[in-house]
């Protein structure tokens, strides 16, 4: 079973988490955080996964651990990306319509997230007229000149969208401030922190301090 960030685990009950009397009481009465949990970025250790739960206000949010056994299906962000259809009455489809034909294009493999992408995954609604679009995009190598077209792309959009890209072992870092960043430093995001990263050769490299 792999399991990675961002993945969305759906468990029968809160009980099945790990030191479950801890939870607040929002997370009892809550129902995104009933059967769900988003898999953050932290290393696991004897198959115990680190997953965040929601509330329904953007305040309410608590770290918490499950048992991969107790684990009963996972979503990723890829696989919703067939179920955009789905939600054409919302507020947020045609900025994800647009986004999914665009990124065809370049053959690209992404995900929604954050909000739009639980409500999509689940049928749950936790999105608000105004929330932004988070998405995720996965590529094996950095190609800046790619990343340029999509940001240009997205920032011609109508909407606020936040990106993440995910590099395979490494880490992610957000598109914005590697566009503006990427031979300067930015951060990258891995399992135990982050870190001032810059790119050599289309490679990313560590900053290191003399």
């Amino acid at each position: 079973m792999e399991i990675k960030v961002h993945d969305l685990v759906q468990f029968e009950t809160i009980a099945d988490l790990e030191n479950s009397l801890n939870v607040p009481d929002w997370v009892k009465h809550a129902p995104a955080s009933q059967n769900f949990g988003v898999v953050r970025r932290m290393p696991i250790t004897n198959k115990i996964i680190p997953i965040g739960l929601r509330g329904d206000t953007r305040d309410k949010r608590h770290g918490a651990f499950i048992d991969e056994s107790k684990i009963v299906q996972i979503i990723t962000p890829q696989s919703l990306v067939n179920r955009i259809e789905q939600f054409k009455d919302q507020i947020y489809y045609p900025a994800l319509k647009d986004i999914k034909d665009e990124f065809e294009k370049h053959n690209l493999t992404w995900g929604p997230t954050g909000s739009v992408g639980f409500e999509i995954a689940t049928g749950i609604p936790v999105t608000s007229p105004t929330s932004d679009i988070d998405i995720c995009v996965y590529v094996d190598e950095i190609d800046t000149e790619q990343l340029r077209v999509i940001g240009h792309f997205l920032e011609s959009r109508n909407r606020r969208i936040d990106v993440q890209v995910e590099v395979p072992a490494i880490g992610a870092f957000v598109l914005n401030d590697y566009l503006k960043s990427a031979e300067t430093g930015f951060i990258v995001r891995t399992k135990f922190g982050p870190h001032l990263c810059i790119i050599v050769d289309s490679q990313i490299k560590l900053v290191v301090n003399s």
